[in-house]
């Protein structure tokens, strides 16, 4: 409790009431001299807070713990139709507020170590109950209009032996303003002051909405949070589920504002996952529309690649976009990355600091596990009159492995449908462009390649089949082998995958279906072609003559009953 300055005359300040004391932060620690005796075993807490904290629980855990019941009502920053209207909207706010004020400046894998038995504390409090089933600690936020950003800082405690007492003042609800900051506080013990100040919180959550369900769960998660390297997850987490992006970005910027995947977004990387665990690798063409958030879909893929030790990833943009996909990589998912700047021959990171180099080849040593390198050096990086790739783009091709892992985990290429042939007169086959043929070579050297375009149907039809050849290098389940019919008539591909034609026998389908074969689990048709010439899962090019045995099994009656028989040989004939 302060005093009057030593000669201060009564003639000049007023007597203060033996009611209200006044605490100041310069003279003493607020929570010794206040909080923490007042709240050991009270009764109630109620409490107009500009925002809510966990950090209080490292200020008063325990007396936290002991009090009744416990009503904080605080900042929400939403309008009141959004605020009652959109609770994905309240929860995004609410979100974003609770993280940029909740660690500080400390990152969260810093936070939880250092620090969590607060998060255990308050996710033990937010789901306490009374004895009659009501929560002990009830938190509510309040819109902008009835309470434009909320600075009025006040608290009714009702103590233990039933007295109550209230204060004002600066203090918010938080660590460092109990404990660090320079504040200001009066405390009020009579009648008139608790009932204004009862009166005060009372009005303001009446108005407020209880904290929305996605605060409860992020501290329970911080609460459980444990720490372990992608490669030591069990097996089931890296399959098609979505519990491996999950948890791979619910502590990146974007779920740190109260953002997240978009359902579509969450399809593509969950596709990508059950491709990598099926087929050992994913050759994914995006074609979303302009504006739904492509750049982010691939960019999480790309992420992931990184994080289970698949290699390097390889971002392949027009130069116009390559700031762009870096700081969306950093300001959405935290990912560091460096952009090569062709001109000066230096990697740039995302904080602009330059990486010196020495030279052209250096391209290839890339500061981060996340590369992005403009087209514009490949599409200018092949020498037609010696046919041969220089510089840059020479070195890309070349990359060696490291031990263990492909030259690139995964080559991603945005603004695919740069990346074309062009039909020659007389000539059977199209003469690709640069960056068409670069994205052959390097596609035969990375595990994943993801292509990305807002235009694929605007192009001729023969520009998404070289998209797709990019696909199917060295990926057999994509168009099969080198002899299979997808890779050597492109005419006949484009007339039986458009319906325009359809093979009338089962020997003329039979190339088609075989080359590459479906997995057994598309349909029991596969399954049981698979099963009858015990063709294994992982093979997905059939030699020519399996036709000829696959016929005789049906012919002499020993592959499946008759009416089995006659549906699989149906389908076959209108494959």
């Amino acid at each position: 409790m302060t005093s009057l300055p030593e000669g201060a005359g009564s003639e000049l300040v007023p007597a203060i009431p033996s009611s209200l004391r006044r605490f100041s932060s310069r003279l003493t620690r607020l929570d010794h001299a206040f909080l923490r005796d007042r709240l050991r075993g009270a009764r109630q807490y109620d409490r107009i807070a500009g925002y809510f904290r966990s950090s209080i629980f490292e200020v008063a855990a325990e007396e936290l713990l002991s009090v009744g019941r416990i009503r904080v009502v605080c900042n929400s920053d939403l309008n009141p139709e959004d605020l009652r209207a959109s609770k994905e909207a309240r929860a995004s706010a609410m979100l974003q507020r609770w993280w940029a004020g909740s660690t500080g400046d400390a990152a969260i894998e810093l936070d939880t170590l250092l620090r969590g038995n607060r998060y255990a504390r308050l996710k033990q409090m937010l789901r306490a109950r009374d004895g009659n089933g009501q929560p002990c600690v009830e938190i509510r936020v309040v819109d902008k209009v009835t309470a434009p950003l909320l600075h009025g800082k006040a608290g009714v405690i009702t103590l233990a032996d039933g007295r109550k007492t209230c204060f004002m003042g600066s203090v918010n609800e938080t660590k460092d303003a109990w404990q660090q900051h320079y504040e200001l506080l009066w405390e009020d013990e009579s009648d008139e002051g608790i009932a204004w100040t009862q009166g005060e919180f009372d009005f303001l959550w009446s108005k407020a909405v209880d904290l929305p369900d996605a605060i409860i769960q992020e501290v329970e998660r911080c609460a459980d949070r444990v720490e372990i390297r992608l490669k030591d997850c069990p097996a089931w987490s890296l399959g098609g589920s979505t519990d491996l992006p999950r948890a791979v970005l619910v502590e990146s910027p974007t779920a740190r504002a109260g953002e997240g995947l978009r359902s579509w977004q969450k399809v593509f990387v969950a596709e990508f996952l059950e491709h990598r665990r099926i087929y050992g690798k994913a050759r994914l063409l995006l074609a979303d529309e302009v504006g739904v958030g492509k750049t982010l879909s691939l960019a999480t893929a790309a992420l992931l690649t990184a994080l289970m030790e698949d290699g390097p990833a390889l971002i392949l943009v027009p130069s116009t976009l390559t700031q762009q996909w870096q700081v969306e990589l950093w300001d959405r998912l935290g990912v560091p990355s460096a952009r090569w700047w062709s001109a000066r021959k230096v990697w740039v990171d995302q904080l602009g600091h330059v990486v010196r180099t020495n030279g052209a080849a250096d391209i290839v040593r890339c500061p981060y596990r996340v590369a992005i390198v403009s087209t514009g050096l490949i599409m200018h990086g092949y020498d037609q009159s010696t046919h041969i790739w220089k510089n840059e783009a020479a070195a890309l091709l070349q990359k060696r492995a490291r031990p263990g892992e492909a030259p690139y985990g995964v080559v991603v290429l945005d603004e695919a449908h740069r990346a074309r042939g062009t039909a020659e007169r007389g000539a059977n086959e199209r003469k690709p462009n640069n960056l068409l043929a670069f994205m052959l070579e390097i596609a035969g050297r990375a595990r994943h390649v993801l292509l990305g375009t807002a235009t694929p149907m605007q192009t001729d039809p023969s520009d998404l089949w070289d998209l797709m050849q990019v696909l199917g290098r060295d990926a057999e389940h994509v168009l099969g082998n080198f002899i299979s019919p997808w890779q050597n008539n492109l005419d006949r591909s484009l007339a039986l995958v458009s319906g325009r034609e359809r093979p009338q026998e089962e020997g003329d389908a039979w190339p088609w279906l075989s080359n590459p074969l479906p997995l057994g689990s598309e349909h029991h048709f596969f399954d049981h072609v698979r099963s009858d010439l015990e063709i294994p899962e992982g093979t997905f090019s059939v030699g020519g003559s399996s036709y000829t045995q696959l016929d005789d099994l049906i012919t002499r009656g020993a592959a499946r009953p008759a009416g089995e028989r006659r549906r699989r040989s149906g389908l076959f004939a209108t494959a």
